[in-house]
């Protein structure tokens, strides 16, 4: 997420553009570059986070998303925890929840540790050791349409590596470019998807020319 403040309060953060890297991602964990999007349109905005999706909305802040946001902290000076957030996007029944988490000082410091030192312990039960409520505090947020923001994607409109993981790889390097992301199930994201469904049609082809002399 990059955005700006408005000229008369530097403390509310307005959302101008949303840069869909290449990933790998299910509703708990996520892989992404190391490398943060960079590109002109970006130079003027400031982070502001990142957005997590999954199928159910959460009473609390995942252990895997403090993790992975103090990672990328931790690696990016320009990250700073007291303007950047994780927002988690739920598809409850019939609708779709908001809800926005900073990191305390404790979070940042659990955070960094157990994605550096203890990965494991972050795949299994919700509470690991030394997880709790004060790692993270809610932040407010708004949604208006006042303002008109952007997407930017990879340059060859990949993103969405779940089905060709071999490919994706935490130092790799990407460029950017302003457009809309391709769907999740997009043919250029499964490509080998529609090579099966091609060998399969050109099968049921050839079986359908040769004669039954039993029909």
């Amino acid at each position: 997420l990059y955005g700006v403040s408005p000229p008369d309060n530097a403390q509310v953060k307005e959302v101008r553009c949303i840069a869909i890297v290449p990933q790998i991602g299910n509703h708990q964990t996520v892989t992404l570059p190391h490398a943060l999007p960079d590109h002109d349109y970006l130079s003027d905005l400031e982070p502001l986070g990142w957005i997590h999706t999954q199928p159910n909305e959460l009473p609390q802040l995942a252990p895997q998303d403090v993790a992975t946001h103090a990672s990328i902290m931790a690696d990016n000076d320009t990250w700073d925890g007291e303007r950047t957030a994780v927002i988690t996007c739920s598809f409850t029944p019939g609708s779709v929840s908001l809800v926005a988490y900073k990191l305390t000082p404790a979070g940042f410091d659990w955070g960094r540790n157990a994605a550096r030192d203890d990965p494991a312990s972050l795949t299994g039960a919700p509470n690991p050791p030394g997880f709790g409520p004060n790692l993270y505090d809610k932040v407010q947020m708004l949604l208006s349409d006042r303002f008109l923001g952007f997407f930017m994607v990879p340059d060859n409109d990949v993103w969405n590596y779940n089905f060709m993981g071999v490919q994706m790889s935490k130092n790799m390097k990407y460029n950017l470019k302003l457009a809309n992301p391709e769907a999740f199930y997009a043919e250029l994201h499964r490509p080998t998807h529609f090579l099966n469904f091609t060998s399969m049609d050109q099968l049921g082809a050839d079986e359908a020319d040769v004669e039954d002399h039993f029909t």
